[in-house]
């Protein structure tokens, strides 16, 4: 793909393991406290990338 000047976004770059949730809340514009009512996290609990994805999915069947 990178022949054709395209860039392969399957996976991040950023080899970052923990979701800040206060990142997560300025990026979607959702408070802090709704994010973690809405996905069930306990105060103070950090996420991995892939916990917050499968939360986020479990949350979106849930609700679509």
């Amino acid at each position: 793909m990178e022949a054709l000047g395209l860039k392969d976004i399957s996976k991040p770059e950023s080899t970052e393991t923990e979701v800040s949730l206060g990142s997560l809340a300025a990026l979607t514009g959702f408070p802090v406290e709704y994010i973690k009512r809405e996905l069930f996290l306990d105060d103070g609990q950090e996420l991995s990338v892939e916990e917050l994805r499968e939360k986020v999915m479990a949350y979106l069947n849930s609700n679509f």
